[in-house]
């Protein structure tokens, strides 16, 4: 129990993670693809985020196991069909903490004048260094265990939310005008909030609810705890972005909005705001804040990250070795390196905030899928729990229709040729089971029937009957005998 931390860091890991590179970036996003329907956006964003979050807090009472948001799958369909849930939920929350880093760095950029950070819209090689020194700092705190990470993350949590708080105030002070709201009204449609889901990151932004699910071991009494801190996290984060939402939008000087939400092109977007209207002080704060918040969000990601991967190894999807827990201070040091290393990999080979936020959510996206899907085959015997993990598995069917072609192609590509190396060297071994494949194809077929909604209805609803059915799981030589007693409830 020394381990364990209650619900106020368990609240604080999530609302930490979720204000993170979002709140500096998103509002002027979500305005340039949604205009005024952009607070609806936010709304459904966390909509998604809570019905997936309460499937992962269902999975986590059943079996409050580290990492268990990337091994729900393989608890419930075994280790060769649960490994693209697994890879895909923890490659796209590791891409993520590089991306936290550049964000820190492109909103500093403008005021450090010895060196160029950023230029053009791509880091600088000194940008690159910088953002290094930064992932190595993730890493130092993580080292030394949750009470730590804890510790850091909750006294952060109380700057990350003071901040955007004091923020609002002043620019709310400063400058209201809601005449902005009224510009630009038939440019918009209901469609634009669809496009907005992702391509503004507030998917991006609601992403950190699920970290908790990782450290549901390292919590106390986790079947009350989690769903509790899911639900106010989200409660959280959502109030604060729609107010941020609102400020940024009715703050802006109106000769800069009459211009179209589409014409925004400011690089540090509340910066650049705070500057335009004098506000120094606030401009200061904001600075400081750009290193903190995404810096906070990474290391709590970075932490998350090391207990899937443990929990990849724990399963046989990853080799044993890493699987290691150090005594002292209760996590696997091993995986925690690892991590940190393909972090500065994936930095190394990117350009900017923008252009990684895109395809993580895709995985993340992908990684959601899991829960649903495991939760409708544990929980037997309910056609109200079938019912409703349908209609998560649906939802999120639907988001992931409306990526870009070019990076649904690109995470379809991804995800394939890692389910090939790995089926390649289970077959090895005499232990692959083809019908893992399943849900490669299902990608596919939805990226190629996307254009049209009820389509992508039609073959998530078929694949979804399909992947939950006993027969299917007989398929897949895996009984699920052990799971139904007790913790199975309907």
């Amino acid at each position: 129990m020394k381990h364990k931390v209650g619900l106020f860091s368990a609240v604080a890991i999530p609302v930490t993670s979720m204000v993170g590179s979002g709140w500096l970036f998103s509002a002027q996003l979500n305005a340039q693809l949604a205009g005024n329907y952009a607070f609806i956006a936010w709304i459904g964003a966390a909509f998604i985020a809570l019905i997936v979050g309460l499937c992962f807090a269902k999975l986590c009472a059943l079996y409050p196991e580290r990492g268990l948001n990337a091994k729900c799958v393989s608890i419930s369909h075994g280790k060769d069909f649960g490994m693209v849930f697994a890879f895909a939920i923890w490659f796209g929350l590791l891409a993520m903490i590089p991306t936290e880093a550049q964000a820190t760095v492109q909103y500093l950029s403008p005021f450090i004048h010895f060196t160029t950070l950023y230029e053009g819209a791509s880091l600088t090689a000194s940008g690159k260094l910088f953002a290094i020194i930064i992932l190595a700092v993730y890493f130092a705190i993580n080292y030394f265990g949750i009470k730590l990470l804890a510790k850091v993350n909750n006294v952060a949590t109380v700057f990350k939310i003071a901040i955007p708080i004091l923020t609002i105030i002043t620019l709310l002070a400063a400058h209201f005008d809601t005449t902005n709201l009224d510009l630009a009204v038939n440019s918009y449609t209901a469609g634009s909030i669809k496009i907005a889901l992702i391509g503004a990151g507030l998917v991006y932004a609601f992403n950190g609810f699920q970290v908790v699910a990782s450290f549901a071991s390292e919590i106390k009494d986790p079947e009350k705890t989690i769903p509790r801190a899911i639900i106010i996290s989200i409660a959280i984060t959502l109030a604060l972005y729609m107010l941020l939402q609102l400020t940024f939008m009715t703050s802006l000087p109106h000769d800069v909005a009459s211009k179209g939400w589409a014409a925004l092109n400011f690089s540090s977007p509340l910066v650049n705001l705070t500057m335009l209207l004098g506000l120094n002080l606030l401009t200061i704060l904001l600075i400081a804040d750009s290193v903190v918040s995404p810096s906070i969000t990474g290391l709590t990601y970075l932490g998350s990250c090391s207990r899937m991967l443990y929990a990849m190894a724990d399963k046989g999807q990853m080799p044993k070795w890493i699987a290691k827990i150090c005594p002292v201070h209760h996590l696997s040091k091993r995986s925690l390196t690892i991590n940190f290393i393909i972090g500065i990999i994936i930095l190394f080979n990117s350009s900017s905030w923008a252009s990684l936020m895109v395809i993580t959510t895709a995985f993340n996206v992908i990684g959601y899928m899991g829960a649903p899907l495991a939760l409708s085959v544990l929980v037997r015997n309910s056609l109200r729990t079938k019912l409703a993990t349908l209609f998560v598995f649906v939802c999120l069917a639907l988001l992931m229709s409306t990526l870009p072609f070019d990076d649904f192609l690109l995470s379809n590509l991804v995800v394939t040729v890692m389910m090939v190396i790995y089926a390649a060297l289970q077959y090895r071994q005499g232990s692959f089971n083809p019908y893992a494949l399943l849900f490669v194809l299902f990608l596919w077929i939805t990226m190629l029937v996307a254009a049209s909604s009820l389509a992508v209805i039609a073959v998530a609803c078929v694949f979804f009957v399909i992947m939950s059915h006993e027969k299917f799981l007989q398929r897949l030589e895996h009984t699920i005998v052990g799971f139904q007693g007790d913790t199975a409830k309907p």
